[in-house]
């Protein structure tokens, strides 16, 4: 209100700045009598542009008044809303700081490299159950809220695509190869002892280390996938097990060995390049 009245009191003096620009006069020759007659004239345009701002301040009152009732209004309307909900705008609000928390840890996600992603899967997993849990609240059915969920989705969505496209390479098997020999080629794994990497990874095709034939497509890992485990040299199935990504217990080691039989023949055995495959 006090920037309405300046502005009219600035253009109320830049009126009566131009119409003395246009209208001057030379006081010494005006008699009395046309002294005060343009002195009234110059008070009746200073009353009307008085009024002119009291019609303003009124008109001013009135709208704020008509916004508050409106405003009062949405207030109620939303109430009903989150009623409908079994909740109120308190909650709406902690309900929707929850959803952006959520966005904002999907969206740091995709940005990471797609080698990143396709090692970290399951935690993408993780958010989609997020999603799911979210979506039992009754605050869901929102417009604006169903909405922030879509768009959550689609943001786990574009993670899953972009992992994908860190999909292991390949190797096709030639005469007179054998793993040891293809493991330590500087473009797979410049590491002779890595082969047992590519039989475990490939144990679906492989089912004597020694025996692979040409024409074999091999799958070449370059990140451990979710739910992976590649053994370190001294590590044993006890401790693997006891590490917080894998079971968080060591007691645990022969549900890894179980998972594992098909590479691991004796539980005390494990070597290094050694991937383990983790059922949760």
């Amino acid at each position: 209100m006090k920037l309405m009245k300046l502005t009219i009191a600035v253009l109320l003096v830049s009126f009566i700045s131009v119409y003395a620009q246009n209208y001057s006069y030379n006081y010494d020759e005006m008699t009395q009598e046309q002294y005060n007659a343009e002195l009234e004239k110059w008070k009746s345009r200073l009353a009307t542009a008085e009024q002119g701002i009291s019609d303003e301040d009124a008109r001013i009152a009135s709208l704020k008044a008509e916004l508050e009732s409106l405003n009062q209004e949405i207030d109620a309307t939303w109430n009903e809303i989150y009623a409908t909900a079994s909740s109120d705008k308190a909650g709406n609000d902690t309900y929707v700081s929850d959803l952006n928390k959520l966005k904002s840890d999907v969206n740091s996600f995709l940005g990471m490299s797609p080698e990143d992603i396709y090692s970290r899967m399951n935690e993408l997993d993780d958010f989609a159950a997020k999603v799911e849990e979210l979506k039992k609240n009754d605050l869901s059915t929102l417009t604006a809220n169903e909405k922030l969920l879509g768009q959550i989705e689609s943001l786990i969505n574009q993670a899953r695509e972009k992992g994908k496209t860190a999909v292991p390479p390949s190797y096709t098997v030639t005469r007179g190869d054998y793993l040891w020999k293809i493991a330590a080629k500087e473009d797979i794994y410049g590491d002779a002892y890595a082969w047992m990497r590519i039989y475990t990874s490939n144990s679906d095709q492989i089912k004597d280390p020694n025996l692979i034939f040409p024409d074999q497509v091999l799958t070449i890992p370059r990140v451990v996938g979710p739910n992976e485990y590649l053994v370190q040299k001294g590590e044993n199935l006890s401790m693997i097990a006891g590490y917080s990504n894998v079971y968080g217990s060591s007691f645990k080691w022969q549900k890894l060995f179980e998972s594992n039989k098909g590479t691991i023949s004796d539980p005390n055995v494990i070597y290094p390049y050694q991937l383990l495959k983790i059922e949760r």
